[in-house]
């Protein structure tokens, strides 16, 4: 992880923050999971801590498209998993 860098697996949080305004930075795959990492800003926090604490108001179109492009990236990265030499598993 990068130092000034917020991670997380999940996918309602991620979707909360970059509805909110928070940019994705990158994504990556540990252990079959997906990990999503935010600049670790205040702005960041203070968002993190009205999401767990059921405070956080966003708009639900933005929510609702932020929730399908990030599930966009983690299916991706799982069809990029199963392929073999440019074949796809699925294609037998």
């Amino acid at each position: 992880m990068k130092k000034n860098s917020y991670q997380t697996a999940d996918l309602n949080l991620s979707a909360y923050l970059i509805a909110s305004g928070i940019k994705l930075q990158s994504h990556t795959k540990v252990n079959g999971q997906t990990l999503f990492c935010f600049n670790d800003t205040g702005e960041l926090k203070t968002l993190v801590e009205k999401y767990f604490n059921f405070d956080g108001f966003i708009n639900p179109q933005r929510f609702t498209g932020a929730v399908r492009s990030l599930k966009n990236i983690i299916y991706d990265d799982k069809d990029n998993e199963n392929m073999y030499h440019g074949t796809s598993v699925y294609n037998k």
